[in-house]
């Protein structure tokens, strides 16, 4: 944990505020970007995705991302706290090292609780299709929660957090050999189709999905969470283009090289076709 000094030269940083600095090393060396080009996926669609950016620790030379904090702004008349979906699921999570269960019905009945039915559904909906989306695998409870504020009389206010955490995603773990024996459209379908999300339906399927069955059940439990999804996948693939791009000019000690930069925008354009074509698009 960080907190920015008070003078900045950097116009996105925010003075006296906190952040992340996160590091991964050997195979999970990839995650650092993998947090960038969600964030800077996320912000295009305005999503709701903690600002992230690539930095490096001057006194080790040690490659990292920079995170900000989504609560705790300097002059809040209302500080929020985060509680994470795992510290309201306590009676649930039998396993709690694993956060199992695990399951978006049940995910939706406590958010709901907390922050309304449309909302909880809203959010929810976006989630997933965003997971799907960027192949997040690590939407765990301790990686969804809630914003709490206690307003003038005491009552505790809830909304959704953040999308946060996303590290888990685009093809992180792909090893650079490798990268070009993917990037063809069967290829591509294959490894999208090993790909799950941590959550399952229910108790009756707990166990890790995969991320287009879960998005295809909410949308067939609930057919507004449709409109919601297709929010996610309204943009042009230009914009990809010019996101990853761009990472692939910093010379740092993990590099984002040019073949990657093509696998993440080929993988993000076949996610957005699967997605695409379960909702009617």
């Amino acid at each position: 944990m960080l907190i920015s000094p008070e003078e900045l030269s950097e116009p996105f940083l925010i003075p006296n505020h906190a952040y992340l600095f996160k590091t991964a090393i050997g195979w999970q060396a990839h995650q650092v970007w993998s947090e960038v080009i969600s964030y800077r996926i996320g912000a295009a669609l305005g999503l709701p995705v903690p600002p992230c950016f690539i930095a490096v620790d001057e006194a080790s030379g040690e490659s990292g991302v920079l995170v900000e904090f989504f609560y705790g702004y300097p002059g809040e008349p209302s500080p929020a706290r985060l509680v994470h979906g795992a510290d309201v699921m306590t009676r649930i999570l039998s396993d709690k090292k694993r956060g199992r269960p695990h399951a978006i019905r049940t995910n939706l009945m406590v958010s709901r609780y907390f922050v309304g039915a449309d909302r909880s559904l809203e959010w929810w909906a976006v989630a997933l299709a965003f997971d799907a989306l960027i192949g997040n695998t690590d939407r765990h409870p301790e990686n969804w929660g809630f914003l709490v504020r206690r307003d003038h009389s005491g009552h505790n206010e809830f909304e959704m957090a953040p999308l946060f955490d996303n590290g888990t995603s685009l093809g992180y773990e792909m090893p650079e050999a490798k990268l070009g024996n993917v990037i063809g459209p069967s290829r591509l379908q294959y490894y999208i189709g090993k790909g799950r999300h941590h959550c399952g339906w229910d108790f009756g399927s707990d166990g890790p999905t995969p991320h287009f069955d879960l998005c295809r059940r909410l949308h067939e439990a609930h057919e507004s969470a449709g409109t919601f999804m297709k929010s996610v996948i309204r943009f042009e693939m230009a914009q990809i283009e010019e996101i990853v791009n761009e990472c692939t000019r910093f010379e740092i000690a993990t590099p984002f090289s040019d073949l990657r930069a093509e696998f993440v925008t080929a993988l993000v354009g076949a996610r957005r076709s699967l997605l695409q074509s379960m909702l009617g698009e």
